[in-house]
């Protein structure tokens, strides 16, 4: 916690009551099952077209990925529209197209990346003490529909659905993440105040900003070694917690 915020914090803790948290790598270990559904992607492209150089497809698919980025965060498109499109575009890039190929591709990857994806072990615990407190829900960017490698998908894995109030993903509200509407859309449900509510979450860009964007108490959940790294005071956190076992004890401040 930032020292300069403790006054201006122990007023908005008094009044919480309610949490929202962020989904992947806050409550589930989300970046290693995408490197593994990857894998398992191109494992099988490569064996449908041994003729593609790996490391060229790779590279390809870096690319196509951040080019929907763009227009997923200009909210050009969905996610759902930016995972269907993904490996159409790559195996055209490749000089490779095949949409039934490229489907199949995107069904591996969602498949190999649910099942490989876990809660952090402090997650559960966690959300049974906040829920003995708090209305909890999850704030999340991501699909919303119910294909393997969507939002909806993770949480019925995971069993969250049991352990949380209330759901919120960008897909299905019309705004990601740092956009504060995807927020005032939830406290607007929830029928809560921005000042009665935190939001927790792994990313400044994203949790922390658009926490802070829509006047709610940003908790950044840093569970990286080292100092924290934020860029620009729109990602300056209320509140930085190591593990989300701290966050119980941070939030009773």
């Amino acid at each position: 916690m930032y020292p300069s915020l403790t006054p201006i914090l122990d007023s908005w803790l008094n009044n919480l009551r309610v949490v929202f948290l962020d989904l992947d790598d806050t409550l589930c270990d989300a970046e290693p099952a995408w490197t593994a559904g990857v894998a398992a992607a191109f494992d099988l492209l490569l064996s449908q077209r041994p003729q593609i150089d790996r490391q060229r497809a790779l590279d390809e698919w870096q690319q196509v990925n951040e080019r929907l980025m763009v227009r997923l965060n200009s909210v050009k498109i969905t996610m759902s529209q930016a995972r269907d499109r993904r490996f159409r575009l790559l195996l055209k890039r490749l000089d490779a197209e095949d949409d039934a190929l490229a489907d199949e591709l995107n069904e591996v990857l969602g498949h190999v990346r649910l099942t490989n994806m876990h809660l952090f072990a402090d997650a559960v615990p966690v959300l049974q003490a906040l829920r003995s407190s708090y209305h909890v829900g999850i704030v999340t960017n991501g699909a919303g529909d119910n294909h393997d490698d969507s939002q909806w998908s993770v949480l019925r894995h995971l069993g969250l659905l049991d352990l949380v109030d209330s759901v919120w993903i960008s897909d299905e509200v019309g705004f990601r993440k740092p956009d504060p509407r995807l927020f005032e859309g939830a406290l607007e449900e929830v029928g809560a105040d921005p000042s009665e509510v935190a939001h927790v979450g792994d990313s400044p860009e994203a949790d922390v900003a658009g926490a802070n964007a829509a006047g709610l108490t940003s908790v950044l959940l840093w569970r990286q070694r080292g100092e924290v790294r934020v860029e620009g005071p729109e990602q300056r956190p209320a509140i930085v917690v190591r593990s989300l076992s701290q966050l119980p004890g941070a939030l009773d401040l």
